[in-house]
């Protein structure tokens, strides 16, 4: 009787681990199925798959997590990556991941939370640190910059906080600091366009025009040119003398936003430094139809350029209507009467246009180098046109 017991137990032993072994069979192929599916993108099919195998361990819970944020139900995700750092509080990855998806949920406050206790317990990891400066910078908090300095100090090939470590400097007009950290960044990657952005503009902002121009350049190189970049170089090449060069650069902003009076204006200009008159007034007027109200200074352009062309007649209509703008204009009004030396024959009209230009400038309560340099000029060319007008 003994031994047929023995044997009956025996046999139900076999059966249970041959059943056991089934199970876990099963678990293994649903699991793959699973798996597979996550692979391939199938994320709500990957999900009905995972919730099938039973027991749930942390490892089935974490993918039905990362299934939920990879199809955007963000939700359901979070609330699965709570539970899988319940059941393992040493799984760092899904604290990480977790913290990513409260950052992106605009969940600041709790995301901070999750990363203030991954510094404390790891401080050594640049990567916490810079991700807790991230938190605390959405929550506007002072410190962030602390953390970034933390994880770049860490680790100084990390390029994300170098980079925010360079710009918060860069609005502190500290240019020095960013100087320093930007190049320690770009020794270890020197293709990272965000921190050559910076430098960019750190010696745009400095009028280092010259230092400016080669990181603008590289910008584009690397095809990270934008209206920003490509009317920055413009400018650096206009302060350049490279005229030429602006020009190109002018126009490839005007692709990305052709309504900036400023940038036609400056263009112009570029064009009348090559003695491209044609085109420098086509700019100008440009400029003028965007702006609400005509400024003064872009008629006396348009005047001074007709005047290069020898068009007295356009010439002497725009510097008119500058000084209608701005009758304070004191090189407008004696530009007009150089236009009129130059036009008319009669050195009786010539001679009204000085005198009405010596009449404002004696008006003017102004006293300086300039009106007095002007008030020389006038009154040597006056007495010149009355000589003339006597021996007539």
């Amino acid at each position: 009787m003994i031994v047929v017991i023995h044997k009956s137990i025996k046999y139900f032993f076999y059966i249970l681990i041959a059943l056991t072994f089934i199970k876990v069979e099963a678990q293994d192929s649903q699991l793959k199925i699973a798996d597979s599916l996550y692979t391939i993108g199938n994320f709500s099919e990957a999900i009905k798959s995972y919730k099938t195998i039973v027991p749930k361990d942390d490892y089935i819970l974490l993918k039905i997590a990362k299934a939920h944020k990879a199809k955007g139900t963000y939700k359901d995700a979070l609330n699965y990556y709570e539970k899988v750092i319940l059941m393992n509080t040493e799984l760092l990855s899904a604290k990480l991941e977790y913290a990513k998806l409260l950052m992106s949920t605009n969940q600041f406050k709790k995301a901070d939370s999750v990363y203030s206790d991954l510094v404390a317990k790891h401080n050594d990891n640049p990567n916490f640190q810079y991700r807790l400066g991230l938190a605390k910078k959405k929550l506007k908090d002072t410190t962030a910059i602390t953390y970034f300095e933390e994880a770049f100090r860490l680790d100084n090939t990390h390029q994300k906080s170098c980079f925010e470590v360079s710009k918060y400097y860069l609005k502190k007009r500290k240019y020095n600091t960013v100087e320093d950290t930007a190049n320690k960044g770009l020794a270890s990657y020197s293709e990272n366009p965000e921190l050559i952005n910076v430098l960019a503009q750190n010696y745009l902002l400095q009028k280092y025009y010259s230092e400016a121009i080669p990181y603008f350049e590289k910008l584009i190189k690397l095809n990270h040119g934008n209206e920003f970049v490509h009317a920055s170089l413009a400018l650096c090449y206009h302060k350049d003398y490279e005229f030429k060069k602006a020009i190109e650069q002018y126009l490839q902003a005007l692709t990305f936003n052709n309504q900036v009076p400023l940038r036609y204006t400056r263009l112009a200009q570029a064009y009348t430094s090559i003695k491209k008159y044609d085109e420098a007034l086509t700019s100008f007027k440009m400029a003028l139809e965007l702006k609400d109200v005509p400024i003064d200074e872009d008629l006396y352009n348009i005047a001074m350029t007709y005047r290069h062309r020898e068009e007295w007649e356009n010439a002497i209509k725009h510097m008119k209507l500058a000084i209608r703008e701005n009758p304070n204009y004191y090189n407008a009004q004696y530009q007009l009467a150089t236009f009129a030396d130059a036009y008319y024959k009669d050195p009786k009209v010539k001679l009204k246009y000085y005198n009405n230009c010596l009449k404002k400038l004696e008006a003017s309560k102004e006293d300086n180098t300039f009106i007095n340099f002007l008030k020389q000029t006038i009154n040597k060319r006056v007495k010149q046109l009355e000589q003339e007008i006597e021996k007539k």
